[in-house]
């Protein structure tokens, strides 16, 4: 199997309280790293800066994040109709693969390289992506999932953080230590709300108290997460994970 793994670096407007914002925001650097799962290794790299000419100038936050600067940038990104050119072979690559891989991909490498190629009128290739996330059945010890703690729960540390093309071979190899095959069946499957049946007690009886408190704790362990507007404790999973019964929840729960 050939997995594409893809990150990008950024300037965006306010990419923590806001999410990303298309119009505005702006790829400064994309990496790629073509991963043949029968070896276990890398068999090409792509690796370029981009400079747009209506991008935000680069923060000082991010300079010091990334390593990223307007003079690199200037001196050594693609420009203009060298974007597209990068683009279109980007896209020979991305069409070589069986999956493309991206941490966090749908919230934010995807629409960000969706657009970059809008721009740039190349065709996006349509292609079923693996979200490294949520993709990979990590053990219950792994708590964290960033990109940066799952590096050290694997044993080794990125050299060179938050640069495109390095973030990507971390993450190939984090994901190397699981079944590709696997991966690719979660990736596959449809996500679907599975919602915890976790009913208000009469909170004048002690008793109902404290058992409603002992489930909410069940599932808060479990990862659900409360939403005050509708007053439900949630979560997202792959339909696969209810179709091979492997939830194993010890508490009442529906699919909504």
């Amino acid at each position: 199997m050939l997995i594409l793994g893809i990150d990008l670096e950024g300037m965006n407007e306010n990419l923590v309280e806001n999410g990303v914002n298309l119009a505005k925001d702006r790829v400064t650097e994309i990496g790629a790293v073509l991963w043949d799962t029968e070896f276990n290794q890398p068999i090409q790299i792509y690796s370029e800066l981009i400079h747009e000419e209506d991008r935000i100038p680069i923060s000082d936050e991010i300079e010091e994040l990334t390593g990223i600067n307007d003079i690199m940038l200037i001196k050594y990104g693609l420009k203009g109709e060298e974007i597209k050119m990068g683009l279109e072979r980007l896209s020979l690559i991305m069409k070589k693969s069986d999956f493309i891989m991206a941490h966090n991909g749908p919230n934010y490498d995807i629409p960000m390289l969706r657009a970059l190629f809008e721009r740039f009128r190349v065709p996006f290739p349509e292609m079923k992506w693996i979200d490294s996330k949520t993709d990979i059945e990590f053990p219950k010890r792994i708590i964290a999932n960033s990109l940066s703690a799952l590096e050290h729960a694997h044993g080794f540390i990125n050299p060179f953080p938050h640069r495109a093309v390095t973030d990507v071979l971390s993450m190939l190899k984090v994901a190397a230590h699981y079944d590709f095959d696997r991966i690719a069946a979660l990736a596959s499957s449809p996500k679907v709300k599975v919602v915890a049946d976790l009913q208000a007690p009469n909170w004048k009886n002690q008793r109902d108290v404290d058992e409603f408190n002992k489930i909410k704790s069940k599932v808060s362990r479990a990862r659900f997460s409360w939403n005050p507007s509708n007053k439900k404790w949630s979560k997202s999973v792959h339909r696969i994970l209810i179709e091979e019964g492997k939830l194993g929840y010890d508490f009442d729960w529906y699919v909504e």
